[in-house]
């Protein structure tokens, strides 16, 4: 394939092909391991990538080569910003909840990116019907254009896709909010639930279309910026690939098996100072018996062996409203829920001057032959 390799193009070739192996890494265990998080990290890398290759492919002298390769140059769908909006969103719900799925509810996110690809097949349509074969002129880069080629590369196409991504990155954010305290409230050792990555990915795909826009608004001050300028842009996004790709693939999601953030429903709160609708002694009596049957559950099926237990779970496997466990964990212990970690093997650990789970483990088995969990069944003739 005509290529010409040089600095620019040359070093712009890397980025792009660690984005598409990591996007088609991504894709094959999406399929095999079924997890919809690395199916959507793959379509971001994938269009990343894209995008890369337009300016890599135009100093690779496929734009001024006035044949095939430059009509290609003109049609193909290298701009996808309209798409990186809604991809990061659900990304971000993917890794927060294990049991999200697509619904007809979230086809609405779709509508603006697919109208933005269905313009560029239009244009190809109108140039290609109407126009072609292309004039030999220098407006229409010497019979490789048609006169509708660059009308999804205006500047108000360019100025919409990054208002579009501006929302999407505003609704993220604020779900990432919602997502902090959801793990706080909900689950009594947070320390295996790192916020980082998702925090860092959140930044990484943000600075990678900003930095655009950012190109955009001095070349509108500037009256026009030099190709050679602009590859700087991609350079960034070359970088943020590799960070993407990298951070992606080998971040170990399975810690987060059992979370299940839900955006709409994450913040809710008890309603305060609500009418008692039976007299004190009586709702009192009630508590009590609440209480009784929280500690004799927790007695006979021991839960908190589960150092990963959420508010949410316990309050299904008691059948009680999360908002009134908690409350009643805060009046009849005197302790919040998370306050009670320390009841696991990992609180445990932690008491004893291990500095993770794993090395206490290994001392325990060494002086007793058992493992923790077995050691406790044995005692209670389990």
């Amino acid at each position: 394939m005509f290529f010409q390799f040089n600095f620019y193009s040359s070093i712009l070739l890397l980025p792009f092909a660690q984005g598409l192996l990591f996007a088609v890494l991504l894709f094959i265990r999406a399929y095999k391991q079924e997890q919809k998080s690395d199916t959507l990290l793959a379509w971001l890398l994938l269009l990343n990538a894209i995008k890369i290759a337009y300016w890599m492919l135009g100093f690779a002298g496929w734009y001024d080569s006035h044949d095939s390769y430059t009509t290609f140059m003109f049609y193909f769908p290298f701009e996808n910003t309209l798409w990186m909006g809604p991809l990061l969103y659900f990304y971000f719900l993917s890794i927060t909840n294990t049991q999200f799925r697509f619904n007809k509810s979230h086809t609405k996110h779709f509508i603006i990116p697919i109208l933005g690809l269905l313009l560029v097949f239009i244009k190809t349509g109108l140039d290609f019907v109407g126009h072609h074969p292309f004039a030999n002129t220098a407006l229409s880069q010497y019979g490789t254009k048609g006169p509708y080629a660059d009308i999804d590369r205006s500047w108000f196409f360019y100025e919409f896709s990054n208002v579009v991504f501006l929302y999407y990155l505003f609704i993220t954010f604020s779900a990432f909010k919602k997502y902090q305290l959801y793990i706080q409230q909900n689950f009594s050792d947070t320390v295996p639930i790192s916020f980082s990555w998702l925090r860092n990915f959140i930044y990484c795909i943000s600075a990678g279309v900003i930095i655009f826009l950012l190109f955009n608004l001095v070349a509108v001050f500037t009256n026009g910026t030099t190709y050679v300028f602009d590859w700087y842009a991609y350079l960034f996004l070359g970088i943020a690939v590799y960070y993407l790709s990298i951070g992606g693939f080998f971040t170990n999601h399975r810690q987060r098996n059992k979370l299940q953030f839900n955006t709409s429903t994450a913040l809710q709160q008890p309603i305060q100072n609500a009418p008692q609708t039976q007299p004190q002694e009586k709702q009192q009596l009630l508590n009590n018996a609440a209480l009784q049957t929280l500690l004799q559950y927790m007695q006979q099926q021991k839960p908190y062996l589960d150092e990963a237990l959420s508010l949410t779970q316990l309050a299904l496997q008691i059948k009680m409203p999360s908002t009134e466990l908690s409350k009643l964990i805060n009046t009849g212990t005197s302790q919040n829920f998370n306050e009670h970690h320390a009841q696991t093997f990992l609180g445990i650990a932690y008491d004893c001057g291990f500095n993770s789970k794993a090395t206490f483990n290994r001392a325990f088995k060494k002086h007793t032959g058992h493992t923790p969990k077995d050691w406790v069944h044995q005692q209670e003739g389990v």
